[in-house]
């Protein structure tokens, strides 16, 4: 009877030993996947049902914000989305995010349950496609300084800017996928893997589609690298003494010295009047305004209107590089006898009144811009987005807008470029494909595409693997870049 119990007994501690989860986390084995969905696979989620932030599961975006006063095309946040069949490196998907006339900083990250001391690397197969003229979707031409890299935080942290995380050497490349890898120590029970990307020029669409990533562990290692950091000098701390004498030393009687600086704060007041010019305005005191057309450079247009590539880039805050697109309105310092006068007082654009009303009034749902609006502060006046307005006039680039344009604002009794959009937004369309045949549109065989929020026509042609130049052939657009919401595309196959 008493072996009996004795028996069960045991029984009953080895099942609590079994029952119990062990709190600690299991070591991952060597060269084991520890990442969810590491090939961008599933359904994408669109977080916080935002349509802009479809990522894949498992996943989430990040992107740091403008700094403070800087211009609207800096640092925005990136567009995520799948990617299209043509970009995907294996498996069925793969994800993009882009911006579209504007840098950023951003990208996507993922945090892993580990055990401390893992020996991990993280890889990511990332293509960048970075275009200022859209000519070719397999090609970057003029691109806008794209560097793309990879990162772990050790201690599982969610913040971007933490130090803590270790970075690969950023790298610019185009057109093509590439590894890029790290490896670090895990530090905590948990890691957080990074892919990020950055953007110096604004210029045209700057695309990043990322695939096949894996984070593996290769054995863990003993974490003793906090036992030297106690060991360091705390004795040492006498060292800042020897300084402290030498600030018994220091003469306070040369306390003359700062008397003289005082005179020197009189200096910055005779710069302030100077600055109230530009620096080429001596050289150029006229000014004409001027509409980019194709093959156009800065040094052209400096030679042609006998002005200088400097004046022209600073007259209208080019990049350095000096890129300037198809379209783009650009003020072009000229010699006396050229243009017009320079007015030192703009006061006349913020006058421009839509006819017959105030300033910044509707009349017949045109709205002239004033100075200092912008698409976005324009939408916040009439309740609806920038894209909204920008579908609707087809503005390409919505950073460039200028005084005195005159801009449709849907639901106001003004008639969008192609159609009409309702108020505060797009009218929802179906968003799949129409196949047809039989010789229709002069095509055997075509697709009709209706266009959706935010897309473009290249973004269109990247979807069917066409150049964009086809779809405005088959569509007869004159200006490829005034497609509308709900419009439909002939897609030739």
């Amino acid at each position: 009877m008493l072996s009996v119990r004795f028996t069960t007994f045991v029984l009953i501690i080895v099942l609590v030993g079994v029952l119990i989860p062990n709190s600690t986390p299991a070591i991952a084995q060597q060269g084991q996947e520890l990442l969810q969905n590491p090939d961008f696979e599933g359904s994408y989620v669109a977080i916080g049902g935002d349509s802009t932030k479809q990522v894949a599961p498992s996943w989430q975006p990040w992107h740091l914000p403008p700094p403070a006063g800087a211009d609207s095309s800096v640092n925005l946040e990136p567009d995520f989305q799948p990617a299209p069949t043509n970009r995907v490196l294996s498996g069925s998907a793969a994800q993009e995010y882009n911006t579209f006339f504007a840098t950023h900083d951003g990208g996507l990250f993922q945090r892993v349950p580990v055990a401390a001391g893992e020996n991990l690397r993280f890889a990511a197969n990332i293509y960048v496609w970075s275009s200022a003229t859209f000519e070719d979707p397999n090609e970057s031409i003029q691109p806008q300084g794209v560097k793309v890299s990879v990162g772990i935080d050790p201690n599982g942290g969610t913040d971007p800017t933490s130090s803590a995380i270790v970075w690969s050497t950023p790298v610019e490349y185009y057109d093509e996928y590439r590894e890029i890898t790290i490896s670090t120590v895990s530090l905590g029970t948990s890691v957080t893997a990074y892919v990020r990307s950055t953007v110096s020029g604004a210029v045209g669409v700057n695309n990043i589609y990322v695939d096949k990533a894996s984070l593996v562990s290769s054995g863990s290692v003993p974490i003793t690298p906090t036992t030297p950091a106690p060991t360091t000098p705390a004795p040492t701390t006498p060292a800042p003494t020897t300084p402290v004498t030498v600030t018994a030393t220091t003469p306070a009687p040369t306390t003359p010295a700062p008397t003289t600086p005082v005179t020197i704060t009189v200096v910055p007041t005779t710069p302030a009047s100077v600055t109230s010019t530009p620096p080429y305005q001596a050289t150029f005191p006229n000014q004409l305004e001027y509409v980019v057309i194709t093959g156009d450079t800065v040094i052209d247009l400096a030679v042609r209107y006998s002005s200088s590539v400097d004046a022209i880039t600073q007259a209208n805050g080019l990049a350095s590089s000096g890129l300037i697109y198809v379209g783009q309105r650009l003020i072009i310092p000229v010699p006396a006898g050229q243009g017009v006068p320079v007015n030192p007082l703009p006061v006349t654009p913020i006058t421009t009144v839509a006819p017959g009303g105030g300033e910044g009034s509707l009349v017949n749902g045109i709205y002239v811009v004033q100075a200092g609006d912008t698409l976005f502060r324009i939408g916040l006046r009439f309740n609806m987005t920038a894209n909204t307005i920008a579908q609707c006039n087809g503005i390409l680039n919505p950073h460039a807008i200028y005084i005195g344009q005159q801009l449709r604002i849907p639901g106001a009794g003004a008639s969008c470029v192609g159609g009409t959009v309702g108020t505060g937004g797009q009218q929802p369309v179906p968003a799949q494909p129409i196949y047809g045949t039989g010789g229709a549109y002069g095509y055997t065989n075509y697709v009709v595409h209706l266009v959706q929020p935010g897309e473009n026509i290249f973004r269109i042609g990247l979807r069917y693997n066409l150049t964009w130049d086809r779809i405005a052939q088959a569509n007869a657009l004159y200006n490829p870049n005034q497609i509308f919401v709900g419009q439909r595309l002939i897609i030739p196959r």
